[in-house]
Formats: C-alpha cells, structure tokens, sequence
C-alpha cells in the first residue's frame, strides 16, 4: 500500500467572510451575511487534495473554541486529521467582501505556542513526515516556534526521501529552502523577497526563479494570480508557464493553495510537467471563480484545463 499524503499547518484558522454593499472609512459598516469554514493556508490545500482524490491528511495543532469549531468543520467535510492538543484558542482571519471593489484582508497574530508545544508540535510532525508520501508544508509558521522549524522538517523529509512541497515565506522560507525540497511555491512578491529585491518584470522574476531552482536544485513553482504560473528547474533546463482564460473572478483566496494541490496531485500520477502545471493553473482559476470556503465542479477544472495555454519561457 502506498504511503498517504500529508500537510502540516501549524497556523491554522477559522475564516471568516463578511459581505458588506461597501467599506466606508470612520462609519458604521453594516454587515450584510456571514460564512465561516476551516481555513488557512494548509487546510485548504487538504481540502483541494480531497477534491482531486489524492488521498492526505492534514496535521495541525488545535486549541480553544475555535480548535474545536474547526475539528467540526474538518470531520464535516471529511477531512482526516491529525491533532496536536495546544493551551491557546486557534486564530480567526476575516475577509471583507464589498459588493464591488477590492476583497480586504485581516490576519490575527496568534496563538503563541508555548517552547514545549512547539517542541511537541515538530516532532509529532518529524514522525508523521517519515511515513508519508508527498509532504506539504503550507503556510505561516507557528507563532512562537523557531525559524528554523521548516528547515528540520524539511531535512527529515530529504534523509527519509520523501518528496517535499514548501509553501510559506520570509526567512522560513529561505531556511527550509536550502534543504532541497522537491518544489518550493512563491508567489511574485514572495519569490521577490527570497531575492532581496523587487522583480519589475517577467525576465527578472524567471531569472530569480531559476536561481532559486539552482539552490533547491528542484522545482520551483510560481503563481502568478491571474497570469496563470510558471515552473522551473534549472539542473533539467526546464521553464514553462501556463496562461488561464480570462474569467469572472468573485474571490482570489486559497487560489494558490488549489494550484498547489492540483499539482501535489497530478505530479503523483504524471511524470509531465505540463500536465503537473496544466492542473494546477485550471484548480486555483477555478477557484477564483467560486465563493470563499467552497469547490468549483470537477467537470467546470476538466472544462478549463482544456484551455489552459502552456509554452516554453526563456530570459
């Protein structure tokens, strides 16, 4: 039987949409509806890996009301989990949705795990990644843990030759990158900030992914939003990126994540990776396409991977 797939989201929340007509400053904002679901970056790419038929579980710790609203939530969706018991209540993001305009964004700053949780939390983890197949690593890192955590799972990923997907950012990042896991995924600005300097165009952001490529000496996976992404690796000379139709777009979060899944999925079936790419770019504008929390139909990713655009890029 082949080894099941694991994410590990060490910061996980509750998220939070609230529909408003409009965000008017130093005014009293009347909010209109609200929906709450399991979020955070990890979850949903456990829960995109659901929707692909990859078989995964998600490791996370949970504490506090919120902990126990998202262990509801993840047991109705029929997500498996792993869970490691913190003292502090997990986090609520918001996102406020005008009727028109740009979403808004809220992220809170804790919980703060303790020295021994973070402990714990790690090697729980430590155990978990050597009998799983993929890894993903996705999103911030644990308030209160070392910097340094992503890089010590990432190393027992490489010691145990598990492939290792990394999604998280700033000096996290940059640590757990030096371990060679096999994709690392920035975004535009995230890959900017792994370069220590703004990308102002297509040639620079291709030149910082390769060399990023050339450190991990793997794949490096870059999401581009509405642009679609692209996907390098400097040791085999491969760059390709892949364009999505324009389309009606009523959220842009966990986009990444679905891309992410999509291309955990595919590149556990596939040994191509336009397939690996074609997938993924058709999950997260499928995603962008579809209420906050919530799946598009399979049938509407087939439809779109039919006119994803994928060609060879060079600087």
């Amino acid at each position: 039987m082949s080894p099941v797939g694991l994410v590990i989201s060490l910061n996980p929340a509750v998220d939070v949409e609230w529909r408003l007509p409009r965000v008017v400053p130093e005014e009293k904002n009347e909010i209109e509806a609200e929906t709450r679901w399991p979020g955070g970056k990890g979850i949903n790419v456990a829960r995109w890996l659901e929707w692909c038929g990859f078989p995964s579980r998600i490791l996370l710790p949970l504490g506090g009301s919120t902990g126990r609203e998202l262990a509801r939530g993840l047991r109705s969706e029929k997500i498996r989990f792993l869970r490691f018991p913190i003292s502090g209540a997990n986090r609520c993001n918001v996102v406020v949705s005008p009727r028109t305009g740009p979403q808004f964004r809220f992220n809170a700053t804790w919980p703060r795990l303790e020295k021994a949780e973070s402990q714990g939390l790690k090697s729980m983890a430590i155990d978990w990644i050597r009998r799983s197949d993929p890894v993903v690593i996705s999103g911030t890192l644990a308030f209160g843990s070392p910097a340094s955590t992503y890089a010590d799972l990432a190393r027992e990923a490489r010691r145990a030759g598990v492939r290792l997907f990394l999604d998280c950012d700033r000096e996290p990042f940059a640590r757990a990158a030096r371990q060679q896991p096999f994709l690392v995924k920035p975004n535009e600005f995230e890959l900017s900030q792994w370069a220590g300097q703004p990308l102002e165009n297509d040639s620079e952001v291709l030149s910082a992914a390769e060399a990023l490529s050339t450190l991990t000496q793997n794949w490096v996976l870059v999401s581009q939003g509405e642009r679609g992404a692209l996907l390098v690796n400097s040791r085999l000379g491969h760059a390709i990126q892949a364009t999505p139709p324009r389309v009606a777009v009523r959220n842009t979060v966990g986009a990444g994540d679905a891309l992410l899944a999509a291309v955990v999925a595919e590149s556990s079936v596939s040994n191509d990776p336009v397939d690996w790419l074609t997938a993924g770019v058709a999950a997260g504008t499928s995603a962008a396409q579809v209420a906050p929390g919530t799946l598009p139909s399979r049938a509407d990713w087939e439809k779109l991977k039919a006119r994803i655009r994928v060609q060879p890029v060079r600087a």
